[in-house]
């Protein structure tokens, strides 16, 4: 009896344990003696060893793939293939700073080699294209490099003697050295090597800061209702004009200034260019009659001169942004002589970082690479429109840069396009914005040549008698004229034709062709004024030469254009170079209809009627406006003197032209405009 139920019992407890191991795996557990060790180790060893053997085929059949490709790049024609790039030239490169802090970065490299791609000149546009296509195969020889400075951040150096120092220093570079073991380079001597530098720059020597200038926090800046509306007003009339400056970049910095509490954190490159925003945008602030002359923004203006000299020694984007601000500011009060003085400085800023280089390196930063175009190119006109307005020499030589033309794409629209691929970027784009200062940007570069090429300064030195030398001089006027010709038709429809509708969104495209037509018409006079015979002599040859046609015709454009020009032009080196061509325009009609008898009375009174209206805004039309009375006072008393020394320059059988030397500059004209040292 009892046996039974035991066995009953254990039946049961069987089949409940079976029910509940139902869908387990069994686990025995591993013995612990030396044998069973042994066969596990084995079997580990064997399974790697599989996979081991399968790796080893997948790579056997990957470098098959690679020898292949090997073979049929080494049948490709040399030149077809562009050559690897350094890795260090990638990854160390830096770019060279736009807008931003963050877009000018420290850097503890030694050297840093750029791209040297140079970019064809207008002289050599005409070569044969099948010299180009072998040239631009051949490598091109490091000429600059980016090196850093005192601070950590990146100057420019470039030329033969420092590229010998360049060289010297990268052949006792540790990194260029072959077939040396790591405990070579752990030594002294090779690890002081790695920190051989260029003699110009002192790591950790730094300029003391001049202890009579207020700290940024003791600037009194203006309340956020004022500051609101000059930035409006800048980024409304003058941002267009000469767009140094990115709007998406500088309204997130200044959000970040208005939440700024602690004095520590305020950044004072930023708040230089802020000040010089707020003091160029004081000028368009409507004024009160007589006070022309008044200085309007000074407080603002003097802020920021202050943080600029606080700057000294250092090397920064916002420091070329501060002194071409303050460079457009001074235009607009009609100190032109101190405008291009700070407008030659900020050409030196922007060299100093590179900025007149082309920035394209490969990097793939092509909106930090966009926003060194547009401030380089922003300088290069200031500086060359005041230059011509002045006389006066310019700070940059065309033949030393290589920059290329800011993309023809608004702010909005200029960060999204950067962020496509290369290979979808639309072949096609604008008109924006961006047009006019582009087209403006072209016609500098055309004017500097004129502007070169009838400089008096050569007159006096070579004198031209052979009719050889006469018919190339001839030639080469003529090329300027087709020139220009051919850059009055690229001009966009939407400012050629801009005056037709007087809407509000025309604003900017009118604007630009007020002043695109003027400036055109000012490098017409410069290049054929000079060529105009003596009408005190012979008078009917001089009205039958083709380049006194060609200079009344200007003249009169440029009256018709000036029309617009108080409501269009801001103040600015825009507005003091189209009053001084306004007066120049009419000043030259004046003389004409004396000498020749001709009847430009409505033409000379239109021009008149602008200069009053613009002494409100430019104190320099007032005095402009007086010379040109005088003259119509004087024109029927006594005989006018047409020498060419009027303007500035020796009389025709001086005027002379390097035929050897195409590319050039023209500054021989005397300003009219008041101008206040």
């Amino acid at each position: 009896m009892g046996v039974s139920i035991l066995a009953e019992y254990g039946e049961h407890v069987w089949n409940v344990g079976r029910r509940r191991l139902k869908n387990r795996d069994c686990v025995y557990p591993e013995s612990k003696d030396n044998a069973s060790s042994s066969r596990q180790f084995a079997a580990t060893l064997d399974a790697r060893c599989q996979q081991m053997d399968a790796l080893c085929q997948r790579m056997d059949q990957l470098m098959g793939k690679f020898t292949e490709i090997a073979e049929s790049l080494g049948a490709v024609r040399p030149g077809m293939i562009p050559p690897i790039p350094d890795p260090s030239s990638i990854d160390l490169m830096p770019d060279v700073p736009p807008e931003m802090d963050e877009l000018l970065p420290n850097d503890d490299d030694l050297l840093v080699p750029e791209d040297n791609e140079m970019i064809q000149d207008s002289e050599q546009m005409d070569d044969d294209p099948a010299e180009e296509s072998e040239s631009s195969s051949e490598p091109k020889p490091q000429d600059h490099v980016m090196t850093t400075d005192s601070y950590g951040k990146l100057r420019y150096v470039g030329g033969t003697g420092a590229m010998v120092m360049i060289e010297a220093l990268k052949s006792l570079s540790p990194e260029s050295a072959q077939g040396q073991s790591p405990d070579d380079l752990k030594t002294p001597e090779k690890s002081s090597i790695s920190r051989l530098e260029l003699p110009f720059f002192v790591r950790g020597q730094t300029w003391p800061r001049l202890p009579y200038l207020p700290q940024p926090d003791q600037l009194v800046r203006p309340p956020r209702y004022i500051s609101d509306l000059l930035i409006n007003l800048y980024f409304d009339q003058l941002h267009y004009i000469m767009p140094i400056i990115y709007k998406p970049h500088f309204m997130q910095r200044y959000n970040i200034l208005l939440n700024t509490r602690a004095p520590a954190n305020l950044d004072a490159g930023f708040l230089s260019v802020f000040f010089a925003v707020c003091a160029c945008a004081s000028g368009i602030l409507p004024r009160e009659p007589g006070n022309s002359s008044v200085f309007t923004g000074l407080q603002y203006y003097e802020s920021a001169l202050l943080l600029h000299y606080a700057s000294t020694g250092e090397g920064s984007i916002e420091q070329v942004q501060c002194l071409a601000l303050l460079s457009v500011c001074s235009a607009g009060w009609n100190t032109l002589a101190q405008s291009w003085k700070w407008g030659g400085q900020a050409v030196r800023a922007a060299q100093d970082l590179g900025l007149h280089r082309s920035p394209a390196r490969g990097s793939n930063e092509t909106l930090k690479e966009e926003l060194c175009r547009r401030v380089w190119w922003s300088v290069y006109g200031l500086d060359r429109l005041l230059s011509v307005c002045l006389g006066r020499p310019v700070a940059v030589e065309d033949a030393d840069c290589d920059c290329e033309i800011p993309l023809d794409l608004d702010d909005d629209e200029l960060a999204a396009h950067c962020r496509i691929l290369p290979e979808q970027r639309p072949t096609t784009i604008g008109p924006s914005r961006m047009s006019g200062f582009i087209a403006f940007s072209r016609l500098c570069q055309i004017s500097a040549k004129i502007v070169r090429a009838m400089n008096p300064l050569k007159s006096r030195r070579k004198r031209r008698k052979n009719t050889t030398e006469k018919a190339n001089a001839q030639k080469l006027v003529d090329s300027f004229d087709l020139e220009l010709v051919g850059w009055l038709q690229s001009i966009p429809d939407s400012i050629k034709f801009s005056a037709n509708s007087m809407d509000a969104e025309s604003g900017p495209d009118l604007t630009w062709c007020v002043i695109l037509y003027i400036v055109h018409a000012g490098c017409l006079i410069n290049l054929h004024r000079p060529l105009i015979p003596d009408m005190s002599t012979d008078a009917s040859l001089a009205a039958s030469h083709n380049s006194y046609a060609q200079c009344t015709q200007a003249a009169r454009s440029c009256i018709r254009a000036a029309e617009l020009i108080q409501e269009r032009v801001p103040p600015s080196h825009h507005l003091a170079f189209c009053t001084h061509y306004l007066a120049l325009s009419g000043v030259f009609l004046v003389r004409s209809s004396s000498a020749l008898q001709e009847d430009y009375s409505s033409d000379i009174e239109a021009c008149l009627l602008c200069l009053t209206r613009l002494e409100t805004v430019w104190s320099g039309a007032r005095r402009s406006k007086l010379i040109l009375e005088e003259l119509l006072k004087h024109s029927g008393n006594q005989k006018p003197d047409w020498s060419f020394q009027y303007f500035g320059s020796d009389d025709l059988e001086d005027f002379v032209l390097q035929q050897d030397n195409p590319d050039f500059t023209f500054d021989g004209m005397d300003t009219f405009g008041e101008v206040r040292m």
